[in-house]
């Protein structure tokens, strides 16, 4: 499913998200600064989605398998959120970095979720970033394939439940 109908999805879901820096510019080139998107994604997830599933941090974008009991809207609001403040904590700047809007595709099933994850951990490796998907530490592939253990990641579908 299209972003341009994410406001009409209620339900608890699954979202494939990407998100670019404007005019694709390589913004997260710095170590540092790669490694404090990632931390600012990692505290936002609580207050503002329900899962985080998979992720990759790259030079110009960011690609997310992110979990909303509360559907679409939901999902805009963590996207507002995120881009907005990590424009302000890591930039010190009004405006944005990220471009307004953000692509998503609803998740349905088991196949679609291992398919994306495989696209996100493969991204770092296809750009000729890294060699293997684990090398690239700013990546939720170190998590998937057992070498380490995140609060913040999950392999669940259980908090579709709750």
């Amino acid at each position: 499913m299209r972003s341009r109908f994410r406001s009409l999805i209620v339900s608890p879901s699954l979202f494939f998200v990407t998100t670019s820096t404007k005019d694709h510019k390589f913004m997260f080139h710095d170590d540092e600064l790669k490694d404090r998107l990632e931390s600012e994604l990692f505290s936002y997830i609580p207050g503002y989605a329900d899962a985080l599933l998979g992720y990759v941090i790259m030079p110009s974008h960011v690609h997310l398998l992110v979990g909303c009991r509360n559907g679409g809207l939901q999902l805009s609001k963590f996207m507002q959120s995120l881009k907005s403040l990590t424009t302000r904590k890591l930039f010190r700047k009004e405006g944005s970095i990220w471009q307004v809007r953000f692509d998503d595709r609803l998740i349905q099933n088991q196949a679609q979720l291992q398919t994306r994850l495989e696209y996100i951990h493969f991204n770092p490796v296809k750009a000729g970033l890294a060699a293997q998907t684990t090398e690239w530490k700013l990546s939720s592939a170190q998590f998937w394939s057992g070498e380490l253990i995140h609060p913040t990641l999950t392999k669940s579908w259980t908090w579709l439940e709750k």
